[in-house]
């Protein structure tokens, strides 16, 4: 009976040596550790047989061809294409060649032969996983797609003849960017076909803020201040109501920050500006675009009336003439603006004009305050500073007794300006909105310095030097002649009386700011 046992034993033991024989025969006979085992595929390219380098060239040629693929998206009808080279098309994990050489040859025995002999029923088949890159097709959903949003638009509304026209609000469309860019990555997921790809994109109503009910109850004066030019000349005329022009009818909404420069620039012919006095470091200079510092100041005011929020404000470098120290708001480049914040529930309109000489802002919005409340404004000068002695240039090519006033000397002043608030009569606040400097500069005189003596005797010369062109071209005529007529006598030198130049007038000086319109 052991013997019998034993027999058995060693059958079985015979068997399972045959068995892992044949096993492992299987195993290091069909298979090379450099190459990929037969029936092995990335997505439809067969790598079998391939060296590791072979199959990973196979892989990017794949991949390449798919770059020249065509995504389209539908914005509400409208079709945006891009190349998926475009968008950065490419493989998440590259690693597949080297994945596929392993097959049949990593792990124990059986591992190794189960994988073989699973090949031999079926095809080993990866599906490579597919991206775009993220800034890239975010790029491209929001600029290319992008354009074909519709904004939805506010409720506006234009003063005309002393009433108010009110349009309609619109809704708008816009593009859902997140949600858009998930459909677009998905569209090259494990069920795609390898061909071309279409998506629509994920729409959204867009609804405007302010609806025409919001503006039909904006029609409340808040604020409104005039200023005066009589004397100005007609180019700074014209700049004054260039400027009115630009900034009639814009509408600050509810925490928006109006930019008078903004609004005003760009100083240019173009865009309808005339050559005027402007400040430019003390001086008085010609300048385009000079005088729209009366703009602003007067916008200036208005909005202090409308008690809205100044968010900036600087004074001149110099005091001007069509408004109390103080209570000015110059502009210069982007460095001196008047900025208003809308600190209101509700929009506010500005109105602006000009009309026989006079500039005048209106801010119209929903009036809030009491109707027992009121405000006044004070212009406070603390210190008057004169002007130094007279700069005096001399000119020695301007006779003696000339002298001209370039520039009219300014006095300078510090100033507070206060806005004062009174409830049934009583005052209740006082407020300081501002303290404000303006340097005091000279007169510039120019001076004539030529003596009369120097001035005869300049003139003299000429007319001896003209005597001398004359004689030698009668000599030249006399040459040419024969005896035909007598020489003519030469005639006396007249005596040359000097003529002095009148004082003239001073040239009446625009008031506007340091370095600036």
């Amino acid at each position: 009976m052991k013997k019998f046992k034993y027999l058995v034993f060693a059958l079985i033991a015979v068997l399972a040596v045959g068995i892992f024989g044949t096993m492992a025969y299987r195993v290091y006979a069909d298979t090379d550790d450099n190459k990929i085992c037969n029936g092995v595929y990335i997505e439809s390219v067969d790598i079998s047989g391939m060296t590791k380098e072979q199959a990973q060239n196979a892989i990017d040629k794949y991949v390449k061809e798919l770059n020249d693929k065509t995504l389209t998206v539908d914005v509400d009808g409208n079709k945006v294409e891009a190349t998926f080279k475009e968008l950065g098309f490419g493989v998440a994990d590259n690693d597949y060649a080297e994945k596929a050489l392993e097959v049949g040859k990593t792990g124990n025995l059986i591992k190794r032969y189960k994988e073989l002999k699973d090949i031999e029923k079926k095809n080993l088949v990866y599906n490579l996983e597919f991206t775009f890159d993220k800034k890239l097709v975010e790029e491209f959903v929001n600029t290319k797609c992008g354009k074909y949003n519709i904004e939805a638009q506010n409720a506006t509304m234009t003063r005309r003849n002393g009433s108010f026209v009110i349009t309609q609000e619109k809704n708008g469309r816009e593009i859902v960017v997140d949600d858009t860019i998930k459909k677009i990555n998905s569209s090259i997921s494990s069920k795609w076909d390898k061909k071309d790809v279409s998506v629509s994109a994920v729409m959204n109503n867009s609804v405007p803020k302010y609806k025409k009910a919001d503006l039909e109850e904006c029609n409340d004066v808040l604020g409104t201040f005039s200023t005066t030019y009589h004397d100005s000349s007609a180019n700074r005329a014209n700049n004054l109501a260039n400027g009115a022009k630009l900034i009639n009818g814009a509408i600050i909404y509810p925490g928006e920050t109006f930019s008078a420069y903004a609004y005003l620039n760009p100083f240019t012919a173009e865009n309808g500006y005339t050559t005027a006095g402007a400040y430019n470091q003390g001086k008085v200079v010609d300048s385009i675009g000079g005088g729209v510092c009366q703009v602003s100041t007067t916008l200036y005011n208005a909005a202090l009336h409308a008690e809205l929020e100044i968010a900036e404000r600087a004074p001149h470098s110099m005091a001007v003439s069509y408004v109390r120290p103080a209570m000015d708001a110059a502009i210069a480049g982007t460095y001196k603006d008047l900025k208003l914040k809308n600190n209101q529930e509700t929009p506010v309109y500005i109105e602006a004009y000009t009309s026989g000489r006079t500039i005048t802002f209106t801010i119209y919005g929903k009036e809030t305050r009491a109707s027992n409340r009121t405000i006044k404004f004070e212009s406070e000068t603390v210190q008057t500073i004169q002007p130094g002695k007279e700069v005096v240039t001399k000119d020695k090519t301007l006779p003696e007794g000339y002298r001209k006033v370039t520039q009219s000397a300014h006095v300078g002043y510090k100033a507070n300006f206060y806005k004062i608030v009174y409830v049934d009569g009583v005052q209740v606040e006082r407020i300081k909105l501002n303290s404000s400097s303006y340097a005091a500069e000279p007169a510039y005189v120019t001076v004539g310095t030529k003596k009369k003596e120097e001035e005869k005797k300049d003139e003299d010369s000429d007319n001896k030097d003209k005597d001398k062109d004359n004689d030698k071209d009668k000599d030249e005529d006399d040459d040419k002649k024969e005896n035909s007529t007598p020489k003519p006598s030469a005639t006396a030198r007249p005596t040359a009386t000097p003529t002095v130049t009148p004082t003239p007038v001073p040239t009446q000086q625009s008031d506007q700011s340091q370095d600036g319109q």
